[in-house]
Order: structure tokens, then sequence, then C-alpha cells
């Protein structure tokens, strides 16, 4: 049962604050937020303190079971001589502002707290190393999503987020308004690691990892964290902000990043868009009332990309592709989440891997409604951005 722990007014650190914190269950919490970004981090770094503090201890734990001695303090000091937080404080101070709160209010570096939220980095550091990576069957790919248009203020959304196995608790979902009355929802775990929502625009974002881009990076011999590489937290944070497909494109514009993603923005009042960043430097942009994607490029191939990579990801595409195939903007809540629960788009809940959430969203107008489903245990978590 959801349960109100803070009041919907509590007057945080100014009069132009109010929060409030409701754990829906007892794998997610949403914070309701008004007021700056850097006050949204402080107060989620007050009030899921120890949520938070949990959760980074079993990633750490889980960083040496994917390659020995990997640890997140190693992780993090890596960041700190890259400069990684110094990279985001100048692409998207609106990003470095939030893990400023986060960090002083939980008294940990911007870098170690950047360590946990640009987790494909640490994934990518693993597979460089002979570790757990994106080359298995089972591994930490996110994720398999789909949606459509019409058009004409109808528009409908679904998205597995697949990852560890640790990642099943500690689900923070943001639920932020702006000083301008803007509301973007950003479903993160543990507050640090981005994998879904509705932008500023009243849009679903559907998010994956390019998980074929990176290994081209690693194949190349490049750096994960190379000097002139732009923090993929930028894209991870920013893509929230934006209010059209054009805004979503633009924020590509800074050249090479640490990690790769593909975003599928639906807006009810045109057609869908897919972005994809690639290495080194590419953006790829697609617009199209339906869309299907899992975690490898829809336009670009790479001979590496067998039935086995990223956790059989041309699988999934085709699976994916061909209930989209059939499905229409009348398409129900039951029917796609049904097709999210079935192999080889479900995958299962492993006691390292598996799938954390499949999440609908159905979009009249600018309104969203989202469904987050977790496992046969727990009823859908029910958020919306109005």
């Amino acid at each position: 049962m959801k349960k109100t722990l803070l009041a919907a007014a509590l007057m945080a650190s100014s009069l132009c604050v109010q929060a409030e914190l409701i754990q829906h269950t007892d794998q997610i919490a949403e914070v309701k937020f008004t007021g700056s970004t850097y006050d949204l981090g402080k107060h989620v770094g007050d009030v899921a303190n120890k949520q938070i503090t949990r959760s980074i201890h079993r990633f750490d734990t889980t960083l040496g079971v994917m390659l020995p001695g990997l640890t997140l303090e190693s992780l993090s000091e890596n960041f700190k001589n890259a400069g990684v937080f110094a990279k985001l404080q100048k692409h998207s101070p609106d990003a470095a502002a939030y893990i400023k709160g986060l960090s002083e209010s939980m008294e940990l570096s911007p870098d170690y707290l950047l360590a946990v939220g640009m987790s494909d980095e640490a994934i990518l550091e693993s597979q460089r190393n002979g570790g757990i990576g994106f080359l298995q069957s089972e591994q930490p790919a996110k994720c398999t999503v789909m949606g459509q248009t019409n058009g004409e203020g109808l528009a409908w959304g679904a998205a597995n987020f697949d990852y560890m196995a640790i990642n099943y608790e500690g689900l923070i979902v943001l639920n932020h308004t702006d000083a301008d009355g803007k509301t973007r929802i950003i479903q993160t775990w543990a507050g640090l690691i981005p994998y879904g929502g509705v932008t500023k625009g009243g849009q679903p974002l559907l998010m994956n990892t390019m998980a074929d881009e990176g290994t081209a990076r690693q194949n190349d011999n490049g750096d994960i964290l190379g000097n002139t590489s732009v923090p993929s937290y930028h894209l991870s944070w920013e893509a929230y902000n934006v209010k059209s497909a054009e805004e979503l494109s633009n924020i590509y514009k800074h050249g090479e990043y640490t990690a790769y993603f593909s975003y599928v923005l639906l807006d009810a009042d045109a057609r869908a868009t897919n972005v994809e960043n690639g290495y080194p430097t590419e953006t790829r942009i697609r617009h199209e009332q339906k869309f299907a994607h899992a975690n490898h490029s829809l336009y670009k191939e790479y001979d590496f990309v067998n039935t086995e990579f990223a956790a059989h990801s041309l699988e999934r595409q085709k699976a994916a592709t061909l209930f989209m195939a059939s499905a229409s903007i009348a398409t129900t809540e039951n029917q796609a989440i049904e097709a999210l629960h079935r192999e080889p788009l479900w995958k299962g809940r492993g006691d390292l891997m598996g799938t954390v959430t499949s999440t609908f969203y159905s979009v009249n107008g600018k309104k969203v409604d989202m469904a987050i489903y977790t496992d046969e245990r727990h009823e859908p978590v029910r958020i919306k951005n109005y």
C-alpha cells in the first residue's frame, strides 16, 4: 500500500520548495519535488540516504563479481583523474547541479556518485578486461523498447529495463517540477541511473544502451574516459529537459561520448523520433510512426553483433518489430505488457541479471500516465506527469 512519508507541502531550503516522498512499494519510491535541480539533489540525498547507501554497496559488490578486483573506489578514482564531474559541469550544468546537491547531502564525492550513475562505463571497463560485458548472451544489457504515435494527440510506449539483480530494489522515480512549472519524470535506480521517463514536453522517453557502439570503440582500442569525451550523464539527464524532437537531436552536438545511447521520443502530436549516438561521433536521427529498439543500432551493421551479442539483442529486436507490425494506436496496456513479459523480451528475475521493470506509457496530448511493473508479487505502480 502506498505510504506518504513526507507531507506534500514540506518546506525545504526555501519557500519555493515543495517535496513529497511516496514509498509505493518496497521496491519503488517516488520523489515529487518542486524547486531547483540542485535542491532536488539535496532532497533526494536527505530522504533516501540509507536506501542509496545500501544500493551503492550492492553495486560495489556486483562489480567484483563481474570482474574480480573491480571496485567502485577504483572506478571513482579513474573518474576523478579524468575530470568527469568537471566535464559534466561544462556540458550539462543542470545534471551537475543535481549531482552536486546529492553529493553534499550524501557526503560522497561527485565523481564517486557518477561512477555509479554512469554504470555502462563500468560494464565496458569489465568487458575490456575480460569480465562480464556486452559480449555474453546473458549480461546486463538495457533494454527493449517500443511505441507509436498517431500524430493527433495519442501515443503509447512500452519498455523493459534489463539490468543487474541488485536493481530489483532501490528504484526511485524523480517527479520534478521546475521553477517554470515544467514537469519531467525520470525513472532511476538509487537516484543515480536514469533509464526512462517523461520529458518536460510531455513525451515518453524510451532509452537503450548502444552496446555495439561501445564495443566498436573497444575494438578500435579507444579509451572509455578519453580526454575529449563528454560524460554520458550529459545525455542521461539532459534528454528529460527537452520539449521537442528538435531539442532532443540538438543535445547530441558534443561529439564523442563515454557511452552510447538510443532514445525514442513519443510526441503524441507528431511522428515518433529515434536518435542514436554512435562511435566515434555519429548521430543518427529517424522519424516514424512506430519504433522498436533493442541494444544495437538499427542503421549501422557490425560484424561482431551475432546471435549471442548483448543478451540476444538481434532476437529481441526481431520479436519487438514483429509485435509492432500488428500493433495499433489502440494497443492496450495489457497487450503491450504481455509482449514485454514473453521471451525473448522478458529476461526473468535471475540471481545476477534480469528484467527490473516493464513500463507502459499512455499519452493523451501532453498528459502521460505510467504503469511500472516489477514482479508477480507486486501490483504495478502508477505515476503521472499532471
